[in-house]
């Protein structure tokens, strides 16, 4: 939750870096003491990065590995960038930052996130203040509170040319603003963030790293089917254990969470997987397969599309391609 008291975001970093050295020493007054704050800022400090997942656990104040890392290796002056990870990380904000590219001003975003999610804070004007701090900290907003990149219109019409695609698809929040667009809230808030990521790199990588761009998507795609087994499907089967994406997707079958398109669509994506990226060399003429990176985006938004069929079939009966 977002405090109502403002704590710069340096200070935050700050703080966050305190809890890093720390360690399971790290009660708020001993990290009080280390960064020479007040014991209210601390406190306001660890509710924000709570709520950004940079700090994890309900009792102890640890922080996310992912994080931990980061503020070890960056000097006071890039530490902005642990906030950027942050906030590409949590969709509350890519919500607020998909409004402002629609053309709605920073108070009005902020009211349509609140809305939704009104536990955020005890007031709306607390969310917008830290997104905008916070946002302009990073590097992803301008002063005025708007999307500080080029957020070029990426296509979500077939007829469109891949290439414009490809030119659309040059920053982190770009993509998540588009999975954002193509997927929905709903769905968006199913995928876990080890998923979300996953297929975010899928996206990144087609071009620089194809066969890890389609290594990424399968693991996103398989953490995907097993959410959806365990969420939608029938107890007397193991999503947990069962191994790879055709095993889970058999058992979806037998639980009638999917349809034969989607078994033909998803056995083809695993192909490309195994063939692309998971596996060395091909088992028949024991030599690898070049990976292009034509195919690495064709399987990226193969899955995107693929997963939002599941999810719409598995949750609402709805037949969607």
């Amino acid at each position: 939750m977002f405090p109502a008291y403002v704590v710069p975001p340096a200070d935050i970093t700050e703080v966050l870096f305190a809890l890093s050295e720390l360690n399971d020493e790290a009660d708020q007054d001993a990290v009080a003491q280390f960064v020479d704050e007040s014991t209210r800022k601390v406190r306001e400090s660890i509710r924000v990065l709570r709520e950004l997942n940079v700090v994890v656990g309900d009792d102890a104040l640890t922080v996310n590995i992912e994080y931990d890392y980061l503020v070890q290796q960056l000097p006071p002056s890039e530490r902005s960038a642990i906030i950027e990870r942050a906030l590409l990380n949590y969709q509350p904000f890519i919500d607020y930052a998909t409004y402002l590219k629609r053309g709605y001003s920073s108070e009005q975003a902020t009211q349509m996130v609140f809305a939704a999610n009104a536990d955020l804070s005890n007031d709306a004007e607390y969310v917008q203040t830290y997104f905008e701090r916070l946002g302009t900290y990073s590097g992803i907003l301008t002063e005025e509170g708007d999307v500080s990149i080029e957020v070029r219109e990426i296509p979500t019409d077939s007829t469109q040319s891949i290439e414009k695609l490809r030119e659309a698809l040059d920053s982190e929040l770009e993509v998540r603003i588009y999975l954002d667009e193509i997927l929905g809230e709903e769905l968006m808030n199913f995928l876990d963030e080890d998923t979300k990521s996953d297929l975010v790199s899928g996206y990144m990588k087609h071009s620089s790293s194809p066969r890890d761009g389609i290594s990424a998507i399968g693991r996103s795609f398989e953490d995907f089917l097993r959410h959806i087994g365990a969420d939608f499907g029938s107890e007397d089967r193991d999503y947990g254990t069962d191994s790879g994406i055709i095993g889970i997707v058999n058992h979806l079958q037998g639980d009638d969470l999917v349809r034969k398109v989607h078994k033909r669509r998803v056995v083809s994506l695993a192909e490309i997987r195994n063939k692309g990226g998971a596996h060395g060399d091909d088992t028949e003429v024991l030599e690898r397969w070049d990976t292009s990176s034509e195919v690495a985006l064709n399987s990226a938004i193969t899955a995107t599309l693929l997963l939002r069929s599941i999810y719409l079939f598995a949750s609402e009966d709805r037949l969607v391609l």
